[in-house]
């Protein structure tokens, strides 16, 4: 995914510090982020009714336990000091089932992912806590300098429904740019370029089919969250769309999944990410609530979309495929119909 923030470094200290956990339900299965300044591969031991992850050299700044709402895996967590000489930091998944799970790092961010889905068994550990849950919100950082540009006039033309599209504006925005590449793909092909490529077939699309299109970049250029937000608002866009690909350290996950923040934006991520999975027919990883900056601070209907793994073994692969950006664009610009479609 592109990096839209970053969590704060706590200390200039080689000591990595794990702060708290973020959590995510999903029908299929729970992702947990555990917050950290580095990255330091945790030692893992799966217990009868807990999962231990343990971190070697890693200091626990604010010991915790978090209760976990409406999951039917996972009772809480626990975050705490395992010992001082040596210096190790433990966290414990509480469970209410049998499990399966997977961890790995996320490029660029202060996280480290573990992904709890169901073994099959459908035998129960604990009953369901019903708790809400309390973590802590990332903050955010913005991108350097550089300024918004429109686009060019288009050019593509596909089966989009120009009645549902004519005279709406749309915010069309290509993740990272510059000095910011985002994650890299196979031969080191970065997200920038991918994102920018799939952004302007998407916008080719859109505008072909009679909506007013705003790009917010054409080139390699990077641009501030805050100015791209003031941008899409000036413009009085009736949506935005950010275009990224995703990423993580362990090359067997994969999936399409859509970012929203407000609630006038759900529609929206669920019509492009139905759109999504029925064209390019990747694991549904789910419609996400997240608390990125462009999404949170937009006006209008705003979502990011993060249509497969550009680290995943297979879809990596396909990354610089024109035909298989065209079909990802192709995929959003109907889901953004429907959309319309249906207001």
């Amino acid at each position: 995914m592109a990096i839209l923030f970053a969590l704060p470094i706590f200390s200039n200290a080689e000591t990595m510090k794990i702060t708290s956990v973020e959590v995510e339900r999903h029908k299929l299965y729970d992702n947990y982020f555990i917050l950290t300044d580095a990255f330091v591969p945790p030692k893992a031991r799966m217990l009868p009714d807990r999962l231990v992850l343990d971190f070697k050299g890693v200091e626990v700044l604010k010991p915790q336990t978090i209760p976990v709402l409406k999951s039917s895996r996972v009772k809480s967590i626990r975050i705490g000091q395992f010992s001082k000489e040596p210096l190790i930091a433990r966290v414990v998944f509480d469970l209410k089932r049998e499990i399966k799970f997977e961890t790995a790092a996320l490029y660029g961010k202060g996280k480290i992912s573990v992904e709890i889905s169901d073994s099959g068994s459908s035998k129960p550990l604990v009953a369901d806590s019903g708790i809400k849950v309390n973590i802590e919100k990332p903050k955010f950082s913005t991108p350097a300098k550089k300024t918004i540009e429109k686009p060019e006039k288009q050019t593509v033309n596909k089966k989009i429904n120009k009645r549902a599209l004519k005279g709406k504006i749309i915010i069309v925005d290509p993740g990272h740019g510059g000095a910011d590449p985002g994650a890299f793909g196979p031969g080191g092909v970065p997200e920038k370029i991918i994102n920018l490529k799939t952004a302007s077939y998407l916008a080719e699309y859109l505008k072909n089919h009679g909506a007013i299109v705003y790009l917010t970049r054409r080139s390699d250029i990077r641009n501030k969250l805050s100015r791209i937000v003031d941008f899409a608002n000036r413009n009085k866009g009736d949506i935005y769309v950010g275009v990224h690909f995703n990423s993580i350290d362990n090359p067997n996950i994969s999936g399409t999944e859509t970012h929203y923040y407000n609630s006038n934006s759900y529609k929206l991520a669920k019509a492009v990410q139905d759109k999504l999975l029925s064209g390019i027919r990747r694991q549904d990883r789910g419609i996400k609530r997240t608390m990125l900056y462009t999404i949170h601070h937009a006006s209008m209907p705003a979502i990011i979309v993060e249509p497969i793994y550009m680290t995943h073994f297979q879809d990596g692969l396909l990354i610089k495929s024109k035909s298989f950006q065209k079909e990802v664009a192709r995929d959003i610009a109907l889901g953004i119909e429907d959309f319309f479609n249906e207001r």
